[in-house]
């Protein structure tokens, strides 16, 4: 490491791998660090994400698509369940694979990239975040930066270093459990992703099937937090497998946490940018942020490139960012963060009403806010709780 960068990025996930390459090719000086020995891993992620999305930031490769989705099924637990064509074409991807590739982007575009170095702490100079304090190894050292990039993921220490909010409400935090399975008793459908819903499978949450071939694929679950005390994600998650996928193999198993709040109100500091997990930009209904941390990586470097070039890296010279990702994600991000927050009081018969109610429908042809108003129509007292959400429009775009 040298004394001095342009751009320190804490985190090589998707969205700090892209932000360092963004920054290099714009002929930054830029230093690219993950605290793990290995980018990639461990995986604590569905793995599904846009293709569409991705395009702008890396050519699809048969190395890391483990299936190409063209449906998603929603289950309850009445058997009845709906399926809905994805919004673009939707890949499950193998992110030890993908991760090495974005990071190894960066590298060819120029950044110097580190794994198994640990930011420990930030500098300041004259009031503003000047870089910071970086372990590698059994050595510390002071590292400055104009800018420093806030990409560590869920529990991000950058950004709370920083003095920007991070912490959500237990009711706005999932709590995830995840197993890799293989099945010798079946296939899974490489073709659809499935979404399991209901008290009685993961209250407050949901659990998920996604497939990464014909005899594996990721089986999760979320709970919201606040509902996490009285039994863990994991027990609920080995009663769903057991029950769904009895004496298939666990190759794998990953635990975590992801806040589903939207976006924070502040993504930047003096001399800070939080993009991705770091900045809560993961979808509030669902908790996917592949993609949105890339997209929010773009965005930000996008305005710190003229403001590392100006000499002005305030919170205010930064702020352009924070417009940027509102005026493209704001409005949508909070429709489903309502929706889900409406969601997580209905109880499950009326959820299995929902769905049988939405089987009958050409949801193929239907925007997301026709469904819920068509839905809706046959269960008043739920409409009665979604006014606010259609007084306002946000669901009928």
């Amino acid at each position: 490491m040298k004394e001095r960068y342009d751009v320190i990025v804490i985190g090589a996930g998707p969205a700090g791998s892209t932000a360092a390459r963004r920054a290099a090719e714009n002929g930054l000086d830029v230093l690219l660090i993950e605290k793990r020995r290995e980018i990639g891993a461990p995986v604590r992620c569905a793995e599904a994400t846009g293709l569409d999305s991705l395009k702008p930031y890396i050519e699809p490769d048969g190395r890391w698509i483990n299936a190409h989705i063209g449906w998603f099924a929603v289950h309850g637990t009445a058997g009845r369940s709906i399926r809905v064509p994805p919004t673009e074409p939707t890949l499950v991807i193998e992110r030890k694979i993908f991760d090495r590739e974005l990071a190894a982007l960066a590298a060819q575009a120029g950044a110097e990239v580190l794994a198994g170095t640990a930011a420990v702490g930030l500098l300041r100079e004259d009031g503003r975040i000047a870089g910071a304090k970086i372990r590698r190894g059994d050595q510390t050292r002071e590292v400055h930066s104009t800018l420093v990039v806030a990409a560590d993921g869920t529990e991000s220490q950058a950004a709370r270093w920083a003095g920007l909010n991070t912490v959500p409400a237990l009711a706005d935090y999932y709590v995830a459990a995840e197993f890799l399975l293989s099945r010798n008793d079946g296939r899974f459908d490489t073709t659809e992703c499935q979404y399991h819903i209901g008290a009685s499978i993961a209250p407050g949450g949901y659990a998920w099937v996604f497939p990464k071939g014909e005899h594996a694929a990721n089986v999760g679950l979320v709970l919201s937090a606040d509902r996490a005390a009285e039994r863990s994600a994991k027990s609920y998650l080995e009663e769903f497998v057991g029950r769904r996928f009895p004496g298939a193999g666990i190759l794998a198993e990953m635990a975590g946490g992801i806040p589903v709040t939207g976006a924070l109100k502040r993504m930047t500091a003096d001399g800070l940018a939080a993009v991705g997990d770091a900045a809560h930009q993961a979808d509030p209904l669902h908790g996917g942020g592949i993609n949105l941390g890339m997209i929010a990586a773009d965005l930000a470097v996008q305005v710190a490139v003229p403001a590392i070039r100006r000499g002005d890296v305030s919170a205010k010279a930064l702020r352009a960012y924070e417009v940027a990702w509102n005026e493209r994600f704001g409005r949508q991000h909070d429709a489903l963060y309502r929706i889900r927050k409406m969601l997580a009081t209905v109880r499950e018969d009326r959820l299995n009403g929902l769905i049988e109610t939405a089987s009958k429908l050409p949801l193929a042809e239907m925007s997301l806010g026709q469904i819920m108003l068509a839905v809706l129509k046959d269960h008043p007292s739920l409409l009665l709780e979604a006014r606010g959400l259609i007084a306002s429009g946000l669901i009928l775009k």
